[in-house]
């Protein structure tokens, strides 16, 4: 359906569905809302597309909450420092991403990926920012609102 008003917002819906494979498992029925217009055309692609974004958000989403990012725990009541921490732990992901694209690098280091992850943080906590070392020394406290 193209042209759907949305609070002012013309936005087109999108239906797709999985079959059942050899009559086994649940049909799946998936919704997308698009600003881009849908067509005969390009209706399958971008069907595709859509679950393949759904897919790699669910993966990293997945990741950010089960390997030692955590993602679940509430460090803020105010938004603001939630979507700092958020931001935070999105940098902190693509840094891990990039590391492990670099695989030939880390093959001598017979370690999970948590445990990589650990390795780097703890290496972060005993470098000290040599502009800054004074008031590491003192002691800080960062909270968010």
């Amino acid at each position: 359906m193209n042209g759907i008003d949305h609070e002012g917002h013309l936005v087109n819906l999108l239906e797709y569905g999985e079959e059942k494979k050899n009559g086994e498992g649940k049909e799946k029925r998936f919704l997308f809302l698009t600003d881009l217009p849908v067509t005969k055309k390009n209706v399958r692609g971008t069907a595709e597309a859509g679950r393949w974004r759904w897919k790699i958000e669910n993966e990293g989403f997945n990741t950010q909450k089960n390997y030692g990012y955590c993602l679940e725990h509430m460090y803020s009541r105010l938004y603001q420092g939630m979507k700092n921490h958020y931001y935070l732990i999105q940098i902190g992901h693509m840094i891990a991403q990039v590391m492990e694209a670099w695989e030939s690098l880390w093959k001598k280091v017979k370690q999970s990926r948590e445990q990589k992850h650990r390795r780097i943080l703890e290496s972060w906590k005993q470098d000290k920012l040599k502009e800054y070392t004074q008031e590491i020394e003192r002691g800080f406290q960062i909270r968010f609102g």
